[in-house]
């Protein structure tokens, strides 16, 4: 299983340097990934939690220039709230420019207000998204011109370069937790990234899917919240308690179908979060590289 920390780019207290200090210990601690969270222009009603938020492919640019080695992750993209030829070339740019180290993650969203700030139709989001990401490995394919006539989108020679330097694109996980976002992973993309799942409806979801997995490549992301203080609770996907209570949460999800966890780590201060990444990074990553 592999590792990723979400980084502190949302909610009322994220600043500048907390999300520098957090990316550099996440690659000074040898975890996989960093990732930043996506919205534009929520609506007052929709912002309480996400209403300040650092801009998602911006910030990865920037943190491509202070980082080395962590891969740089999007969680999650809303794909139809945005012109695909725009993010293929945002992401093509980024990928280049960080030589090869990006990893996206795209979903439908589900704040119809933000869709009508964006001026974008929420109610064809679906039928948009599977013609977006055609769009989006079309122009990662390689070559020099692309061409696309589609129902919602259509360009003639477009010249896309630079390419990005994964061949066929960065990875391209599908986010959202119905049978519906999963059928959509299978269909278009490189795995299925859930959000805050149980993992037993992660495994109930993947019972029925394994043999459309196949050997295929396919990673099963879970994002999930990690907090040492606070009491488990059986019913809740979210990673609680003790070091031995979260390794066998993990073997849970693990046991499940899933083989990356981004982590949220809760805490109230920058300190905090930092102590934690450390004590996870001590106390739980060792096991898994021994492959427990």
């Amino acid at each position: 299983m592999r590792f990723g920390i979400i980084l502190p780019t949302f909610g009322a207290g994220a600043a500048p340097q907390m999300i520098i200090d957090t990316a550099l210990a996440a690659e000074r601690l040898g975890f996989d990934s960093v990732w930043v969270t996506d919205h534009l222009a929520l609506p007052k009603e929709d912002a309480v939690r996400m209403g300040h938020i650092f801009e998602a492919i911006t910030t990865l640019s920037f943190l491509a220039a202070r980082t080395k080695r962590v891969q740089l992750g999007i969680s999650t993209l809303v794909l139809p709230q945005r012109n695909p030829v725009e993010v293929a070339k945002e992401i093509a740019t980024l990928d280049a420019l960080s030589d090869g180290r990006v990893i996206m993650t795209a979903a439908i969203g589900w704040s119809a207000g933000e869709y009508a700030n964006l001026g974008q139709n929420f109610n064809n989001r679906a039928r948009r998204m599977g013609e977006a990401l055609k769009v989006l490995q079309l122009l990662w394919s390689g070559g020099e011109t692309f061409s696309f006539q589609g129902k919602y989108y259509h360009f003639e020679q477009a010249v896309i370069s630079p390419q990005p330097v994964q061949s066929g694109g960065p990875p391209l996980w599908l986010a959202g937790n119905s049978p519906p976002a999963l059928k959509r992973a299978l269909d278009f993309g490189d795995g299925w990234h859930p959000t805050a799942l149980t993992a037993n409806l992660v495994a109930e979801r993947l019972s029925s899917v394994r043999s459309l997995i196949g050997t295929r490549p396919f990673t099963i992301c879970n994002r999930l919240h990690i907090d040492f203080s606070a009491q488990p609770d059986p019913q809740v996907a979210h990673l609680y308690g003790t070091f031995d209570q979260i390794r066998e949460q993990l073997q849970a999800h693990g046991s499940a179908g899933v083989n990356y966890v981004i982590l949220d780590f809760q805490a109230r201060t920058q300190t905090e979060r930092i102590r934690s990444m450390k004590a996870f990074q001590k106390e739980i990553m060792p096991d898994w590289d021994q492959g427990i």
